[in-house]
């Protein structure tokens, strides 16, 4: 199963000629797409900060902290026309916590876009007893604008086709702590997607493809994770491991049989006092007949930034990236990473020659000092694409 992953504002370039220079790509990048509206949607959140509530940010056993974050959105793309919204970030330490014990969140977001589009989320993530117990949770709903570039690493960009999902994506993961640092539990989730707006000589048409018509997905799996570091929103050391296997099937109700398989791991080393070196590894494999949007999907704003998601799909996908994070001045901070990546219909069909490389920069502001949650804004370039994102939280 794709996790999903929580975008405040993504917007991503249309394609670049591969013999463009680096500069026109990226002035006609900014021209085009970072208007100042976006630009100050995004910087506008620093004047915006809530205070956590809470007389001194050392006192973690008596009361409550609540950090809050309001972020209005404004920008345009030529595939939404103009669209804005909000999101509301929150973060809350439960009253005489540990001072170890992980803090909950919530993201909320809405926007509404000029053609009738929208994207409404919620996304808990809620630590129980000190961090014995942590539940993770996802509610969406979109009618929005997507593309689909064919199945496979080598797909040309001529196969693009237009189209229109209409989702609705439920899920939640129950953890509970095995030994120490290692936790595990149970994941269920639902969806159901309604496609429109097929382009009428596209592939999608022809209803050869598994998902083309749409359906319902449901399932449930099992969760692992190995967590060492320092702070869940902004890691200065310690370690990440995730697995997960989760199974689709008819008895549950799916329209689609396949199982997914992910491993997720993270790594972070202080290379100075305030900066850090990141380093993320992510797998993931299908077995069966997963509908198109749910193949492992290279893209985002978190894995392959300056892909959209889901430019390249297959049953599998392979992807590495580093990142390195510093500070400039007061709250704000600089990113530098870079990643390779690729997907292929099966794990021993990876290719040297195929894999897609991408490299970028990023600007933090950091609104929450206590808890070291972000807002962040990156460019990023790939190959012949680039993307920009403004995002609550790390990349990983």
């Amino acid at each position: 199963m794709q996790k999903m992953n929580l975008h405040i504002l993504r917007i991503t370039s249309p394609r670049r000629s591969a013999s463009g220079p680096l500069r026109e790509n990226l002035t006609g990048f900014f021209r085009k797409y970072a208007s100042p509206t976006t630009l100050f949607s995004a910087i506008l959140c620093i004047d915006l900060i809530a205070q956590p509530q809470v007389e001194s940010p050392q006192d973690t056993t008596a009361q409550a902290q609540i950090s809050i974050l309001p972020v209005p959105i404004l920008y345009y793309t030529p595939d939404t026309g103009v669209a804005g919204g909000g999101a509301f970030l929150g973060v809350h330490r439960a009253a005489r916590a540990d001072a170890s014990a992980r803090p909950s969140s919530l993201v909320l977001d809405l926007i509404y876009t000029q053609k009738k589009q929208i994207i409404a989320e919620a996304v808990p993530d809620i630590f129980l007893d000190n961090g014995a117990y942590r539940v993770m949770g996802l509610a969406h709903y979109s009618k929005y604008p997507m593309k689909f570039c064919g199945i496979g690493s080598n797909t040309p960009d001529a196969l693009e086709e237009p189209l229109t999902c209409t989702t609705t994506r439920l899920s939640l993961d129950a953890l509970s702590r095995i030994v120490d640092s290692f936790s595990g539990g149970i994941s269920v989730f639902y969806e159901s997607r309604r496609l429109t707006e097929l382009q009428s000589d596209g592939s999608l048409v022809a209803g050869t493809i598994a998902g083309s018509s749409g359906g319902r997905t449901v399932g449930a799996g099992l969760v692992f994770q190995w967590d060492t570091r320092d702070n869940i929103f902004s890691s200065s050391r310690g370690r990440y491991y995730q697995a997960s296997i989760r199974t689709s099937t008819p008895w549950l109700g799916s329209d689609f049989n396949f199982t997914a398989v992910t491993l997720d791991f993270r790594e972070f080393r202080s290379i100075t006092e305030r900066s850090v070196l990141g380093m993320h590894v992510v797998a993931m494999s299908t077995a069966g007949t997963a509908p198109f949007y749910l193949l492992a999907q290279l893209g985002g704003s978190n894995v392959m930034r300056g892909y959209y998601e889901g430019r390249y799909r297959d049953n599998a996908l392979l992807a590495a990236q580093v990142e390195y994070r510093f500070p400039i001045f007061w709250r704000f901070g600089g990113v530098a990473f870079a990643g390779l990546g690729d997907v292929a219909s099966d794990v021993s069909r990876f290719s040297v020659n195929s894999i897609k490389p991408c490299l970028g920069a990023g600007l933090r502001f950091l609104f929450d000092p206590v808890e070291k949650m972000n807002v962040r804004i990156d460019a990023g370039f790939g190959k012949n694409t680039s993307g920009f994102y403004v995002t609550a939280k790390e990349a990983f």
